[in-house]
């Protein structure tokens, strides 16, 4: 799909996203104090999967209706040319088969994971469940591919947009359903819903035609989530060199979704996530950086006299986007997480994964040759962290992260990056922290044709960390 998107919007998403957990926090403590005592019994368990009834054709429709509404705002709206169709163009993509497209980084690797995420949703906030949701997202995909543009369907979108946009999907899902809260009325109600639907257009507007909007039900209760924003200062030195240096202004959420270890609490995909999103501002420049991971399946296990191992599998998403370096790996990971109480106050954790990345992209000083400003492919990534907590004082962490992505569209040749986060919180107050870090970005490519590369930029980064 073509469309005119900038890096700006990607800074909307997370700002919705960053608005929607302070308006949880800003009115859980209250709340949850007065739950039992205001509904007692009557208390809903959960407002995920609630549904009384799943709406499988109308989920269709809505997927459908998605498409349609996209291409016609582009074939009488803007004109674009690719939204001229008509049955020979149909006939044609399905006798030309996939190929790779050429859309720049931040459209296939964001944006249409977005999209995805609209298709998933159609079915998912109208009450599939997480793996019944899925098959919409391919749907949506597919049928785009081959009905909505006149160009050939391409392997990178049938990917991406299904299947990172799944991740994104559910992620907005169950943030949005924090939001939403039916027990309340006023102006606290129209801005939930309001934030809501921001945060997930689809269900907003499902509610709105259902007439959930302004119902009133009893209290439901909320899944356990941890919330925080850092705000600071992120000093990056190009080529790890002192006179090649920009300052950004940073911006950082982060969100966790139940915890790790709970395993036996996770009795379906996504009742555990995390979510790493943050945006750096310079002059010229913006740095866009999202980590997310989903668990699929997870299990405790005793490992080495501990109970306090898990063994899992995830759905990740990675995406770092600048001028200088860019890097996406939608991938399935499994992972080991072990965690130690080394003394009353003293705790260590440590978790080790390894992830089939289904498809990778990275950009690269030979990628324009190849007609396209980056190189894409499938790849294996590892992924090792590492952090010691104490109590009442703060902790200790590091992570680092290895890509290998093998080009099939682009340079031939295979691309291997390294992300390295060295850092420390330390307490100030109960739900402020002050925080440092080092960061290293390294990519070595070794090509078929042409002349190995290899870049590395490091950074440091001061910021103030705020629970909420």
């Amino acid at each position: 799909m073509k469309t005119n998107y900038t890096t700006n919007k990607t800074l909307i998403f997370l700002l919705m996203l960053l608005i929607s957990q302070s308006v949880y926090g800003q009115f859980k403590t209250n709340r949850d104090e007065s739950l039992n005592r205001n509904y007692g019994n009557n208390m809903v368990s959960s407002q995920i999967d609630s549904f009384d009834t799943k709406h499988y054709w109308l989920a269709a429709g809505e997927v459908i209706g998605t498409n349609l509404t996209v291409w016609g705002y582009h074939k009488f709206l803007t004109k674009e040319e690719w939204a001229n169709i008509d049955f020979n163009t149909i006939k044609h993509n399905f006798e030309t088969g996939f190929q790779w497209d050429y859309d720049g980084f931040e459209i296939n690797q964001f944006f249409h994971p977005y999209h995805g995420a609209a298709y998933y949703n159609s079915a998912r906030s109208n009450g599939l469940s997480f793996w019944e949701s899925v098959p919409y997202a391919l749907l949506g995909s597919f049928t785009w591919e081959f009905f909505m543009e006149n160009e050939a369907p391409s392997y990178n979108d049938i990917v991406n947009t299904p299947v990172s946009g799944i991740i994104i999907g559910e992620i907005s899902y169950r943030v949005s359903n924090l939001v939403i809260d039916e027990s309340t009325i006023g102006i606290e109600r129209f801005g939930r819903e309001f934030l809501g639907t921001l945060i997930n257009p689809v269900q907003g507007v499902n509610r709105l035609f259902r007439g959930e909007m302004w119902r009133t039900l009893d209290k439901v209760k909320k899944h356990n989530v941890v919330t925080s924003i850092s705000i600071g200062a992120n000093h990056i030195f190009y080529g790890r060199s002192l006179d090649n240096n920009h300052l950004y202004s940073m911006f950082r959420l982060d969100i966790e979704y139940g915890n790790k270890l709970e395993a036996e609490k996770h009795d379906k995909p996504f009742d555990y996530f995390n979510l790493h999103a943050e945006e750096n501002f310079t002059n010229g420049d913006n740095i866009t950086g999202i980590f997310a991971s989903g668990v699929l399946w997870d299990k405790k296990i005793d490992f080495l006299n501990s109970n306090q191992s898990v063994l899992g599998i995830y759905k990740e998403l990675d995406i770092l986007i600048n001028l200088v370096y860019k890097l996406s790996a939608t991938s399935v990971s499994g992972q080991f997480t072990r965690a130690d109480k080394l003394s009353g106050k003293l705790n260590w954790q440590n978790n080790l994964g390894l992830s089939v990345i289904l498809l990778g992209a990275t950009n690269s000083e030979y990628s324009d040759i190849a007609g396209v400003n980056y190189n894409q492919g499938p790849g294996v990534s590892i992924k090792m962290s590492s952090q010691i907590s104490l109590a009442d004082i703060g902790n200790l962490y590091f992570t680092y992260r290895k890509y290998w992505i093998h080009t099939l569209n682009g340079v031939d040749g295979n691309e291997f990056i390294g992300l390295l986060n060295i850092g420390s919180n330390i307490n100030l107050f109960s739900n402020t922290k002050l925080g440092i870090e080092y960061l290293t970005y390294s990519r070595f490519g070794n090509y078929d044709n042409y002349l190995n590369t290899f870049t590395s930029n490091s950074a440091v980064r001061v910021f103030v960390k705020f629970n909420i």
